[in-house]
């Protein structure tokens, strides 16, 4: 297989089909399947990826199916694909929305750790279109996402490993895996994305303790419990590792719940309750026991 191109800032594309320029101001992202790059062409920045010719095939597929859920699409959009011709050397490339924002981890570092679970609620309103849709993110890792606007929500920035729903899973990251964890297959549904938005989430807080339990999903639980922050959403946490959830709204729900501290003053509410019958139960049994007695 050729080398894919390498731009340099400055440089000026031209697509072999469309004739469209683009300038390269640089490089924004490389990873085993590709190499992206923030241009500017004719209708403003995008971001243009380099990949073989297979991977430019699928990917601007899978972008092409997300249409239909544009405004909520959770990855770019997509806009062309063509070919720049070098030195002879045909090398595809595409062209998608450029997303601006900082990236999951870097956004994390000046935040503190109760943004897990923002992030973890962002987490899910993006994966919820997306299985609606009858797929799945597959891949699901910090280095995937960016962080945008001052909504802050979630947009991935590689959708190389979203995969139909009911396929194995194409691409994926052990660490986020739950077959790694010895905790379901890698079947594309629901639940597997939602095991990996969780690990995620307690990587967020505790990154290097997962590290090292990798693959002992009872370790896993144990920091959890352990942890002075997660511990406040501890039941969904763990339903989810378990495959509890196969709907991301279902689990948004029930974390929102889980926060907010109703679920623990239902608890109190309903011990109080009991609390209360003990005096008119203690009355009752009084006047039983007196008639008894009377009689």
């Amino acid at each position: 297989m050729k080398k894919r191109y390498e731009a340099v800032p400055g440089e000026i594309l031209y697509g072999k089909w469309t004739g469209h320029k683009w300038h390269v101001e640089r490089e924004i992202g490389r990873g085993a399947n590709g190499i992206v790059y923030l241009v500017r062409g004719a209708i403003g920045q995008a971001a243009l990826k380099f990949a073989d010719s297979s991977a430019v095939a699928a990917e601007t597929n899978t972008l092409q199916s997300l249409e239909p859920v544009r405004g909520f699409s959770p990855g770019p959009f997509f806009i062309e694909a063509d070919d720049v011709e070098k030195n002879g050397v045909i090398y595809p490339f595409y062209i998608m929305e450029y997303i601006d924002g900082l990236m999951l981890h870097t956004f994390m570092r000046s935040k503190k750790k109760e943004w897990s679970f923002i992030i973890l609620l962002r987490l899910l309103d993006f994966l919820a279109p997306l299985h609606q849709s009858g797929k799945i993110m597959g891949d699901l890792k910090p280095e995937n996402f960016i962080v945008s606007g001052s909504a802050h929500l979630i947009r991935a920035v590689d959708m190389g490993g979203i995969t139909k729903l009911g396929r194995s899973v194409k691409e994926y990251t052990a660490l986020y895996d739950r077959a790694a964890w010895h905790s379901g297959t890698r079947e594309a549904e629901p639940s597997y994305d939602l095991f990996a938005a969780t690990v995620l989430t307690v990587a967020l807080v505790h990154k290097n303790e997962v590290q090292e339990v990798s693959g002992r999903i009872d370790r896993l639980v144990d920091i959890i419990d352990s942890s002075l922050v997660l511990r406040k959403a501890a039941p969904i946490l763990k339903n989810a590792l378990h495959g509890q959830y196969d709907c991301a709204l279902t689990m948004k729900k029930e974390l929102l719940v889980c926060l907010s501290g109703r679920e623990a003053l239902r608890k109190r509410k309903k011990q109080k309750k009991k609390l209360r019958k003990w005096p008119v139960l203690f009355i009752i049994l009084t006047v039983v026991c007196v008639l008894f007695l009377l009689h």
